[in-house]
């Protein structure tokens, strides 16, 4: 997720890329018809043929000189995962490839062509294409003059690498820190067993290194302790997740079967406590509130209209000024989002405009900070970012280099973690959102965040082409272009 912006940066500055598509295209259209079945009858042999291909091409990329720990990786990204309308519209292995394959492949080797504008050695990968005819003459000029561009701006090139290696270094971290991870399911505590494993399994997930990891005992865990886990906690936060949605978000995504009636009983016994407990839920229980509506999404519980109501009831004296600045600038933006969940912001105009009023306070060439005078903060930049996106206003961003705020912090955050029982709650949570901000650079494909993108990471030339280009992303850009889902944030594949 971190490469899309990238991608489409490529895509709208190289002239000649689509040859290169076109070329792979050629092979291995060429490779599946002489190996495999031309129809593909029923369910199970789609399933066969899926897994057959992924074989197929893990060998083909490894003999090309992509590393088999990246080639494992791409290929069991949840993109490959055949869903219903799959079973419907996909009758072989030719379709298989290009509907569900194909954007895979491009994205593999456009990040190896990333990788070698970025680095100073020969790379193997990129020769091997060249000697079996990937790349034409004319591409072969564009990928040297763009990589001359970096070599005569070295603090971009700098910059580009460091980006780039963000990734790998995270992998690295986690790959050395394996077993550590899964000795974590072990904890005797259910409030340190769910919530360090749910902060830590949402930035593997981010990654898409779930499956390189053994969840078994966190599973049977979540399977067999319902009662010790389904419990709320006394101060809950976006660092401090509450312990009931911790279980079932592990539960939905490791696919534990659970007593649906009862997980809602128990969250409508939760409303009712949480109506009698606070004056205003909205503001005085926000994030608990918040995990709250996820959860009833998770487990597909409509509250009624009355019910919705009744959580976000608030007096006027709490969006007051001089209550809004003592909240917490995510804190603020979670407000927005609830409204925008339970689909009532249109109606709360004036409460919304207080509000964005008072997060504009937090924002500075500095950086966005958690207060008013507080520090920044990762957690804050990400859901201003995100605020911004669901009000339509990035455009107003675009003066900050927040950029390099967020891959600094990724470095130093990553320098000092440490896969532990005791690890700090808030450095992993950190981390995570900043890895989130960098997915709203990316998968937001406006020109604005392009444009930001490029001014970080890219050369003046490309910057100035991208400005006068006419699209917003290249209509013949054939890798994915995931999305963010404007309400939830979630990505959508």
């Amino acid at each position: 997720m971190i490469y899309q912006g990238l991608f489409n940066i490529l895509s709208l500055y190289l002239d000649n890329l689509e040859f290169f598509y076109n070329s792979l295209d050629e092979y291995f259209h060429e490779k599946i018809t002489d190996n495999f079945e031309e129809e593909i009858e029923d369910k199970a042999a789609l399933d066969l043929t899926l897994e057959k291909l992924k074989m197929f091409f893990s060998k083909e990329l490894q003999e090309i000189g992509i590393e088999e720990i990246e080639v494992e990786n791409k290929l069991s990204d949840p993109f490959l995962e055949l869903d219903s309308e799959d079973y419907k519209r996909i009758r072989s292995a030719y379709e298989l490839y290009e509907i569900k394959i194909a954007p895979i492949i491009y994205e593999i080797f456009l990040e190896e062509l990333v990788h070698y504008i970025a680095d100073s050695t020969t790379s193997e990968v990129m020769i091997n294409l060249k000697s079996k005819g990937f790349l034409n003459i004319e591409f072969i000029v564009d990928i040297k003059g763009l990589k001359s561009l970096f070599d005569d701006n070295l603090d971009k090139k700098e910059k580009l690498r460091k980006y780039i290696e963000i990734r790998e270094k995270f992998i690295k971290k986690l790959s050395e820190n394996k077993q550590k991870i899964e000795k974590l399911e072990d904890l005797k505590k259910p409030k340190d067993k769910l919530q360090l494993l749910y902060l830590i399994y949402r930035i593997i997930q981010f990654f898409h290194l779930d499956r390189r990891f053994d969840f078994s005992h966190i599973i049977e865990y979540i399977k067999n302790n319902v009662d010790e886990w389904l419990m709320t906690l006394p101060l809950v936060t976006l660092k401090n997740p509450d312990l009931y949605f911790c279980g079932l978000y592990l539960a939905k995504n490791l696919n534990v079967t659970l007593d649906k009636e009862k997980i809602k009983n128990f969250l409508m016994q939760l409303y009712e406590e949480g109506i009698d407990e606070f004056e205003a839920p909205l503001v005085e229980a926000t994030d608990g509130l918040y995990y709250f509506l996820k959860s009833t999404n998770l487990m597909k519980l409509w509250l009624d209209e009355s019910q919705i109501e009744r959580l976000i009831e608030t007096e006027p004296k709490f969006f007051e000024p001089n209550y809004l600045k003592n909240l917490e600038t995510s804190q603020l933006v979670i407000i927005l989002k609830i409204y925008n969940l339970v689909k009532k912001k249109a109606a709360m105009e004036q409460n919304v405009n207080k509000i964005v009023a008072e997060i504009e306070k937090r924002i500075s060439s500095d950086g966005i900070t958690q207060y008013r005078e507080g520090f920044v903060s990762s957690e804050a930049t990400y859901y201003v970012l995100f605020c911004r996106y669901m009000n339509r206003s990035l455009e107003n961003l675009q003066d900050y280099d927040l950029l390099s705020t967020i891959v600094s912090r990724i470095y130093r955050n990553l320098e000092i973690l440490e896969f532990t029982a005791d690890m700090n709650y808030d450095l992993i949570s950190e981390l995570f959102y900043s890895f989130e901000s960098l997915k709203l650079f990316n998968c937001i494909e406006t020109k604005q965040m392009i444009i930001q993108l490029a001014n970080y990471l890219f050369p003046t030339k490309v910057v100035e082409k991208i400005e006068n280009s006419s699209e917003i992303v290249n209509s013949d850009a054939k890798f994915r272009h995931l999305k963010v889902d404007r309400i939830t944030g979630e990505t959508i594949y």
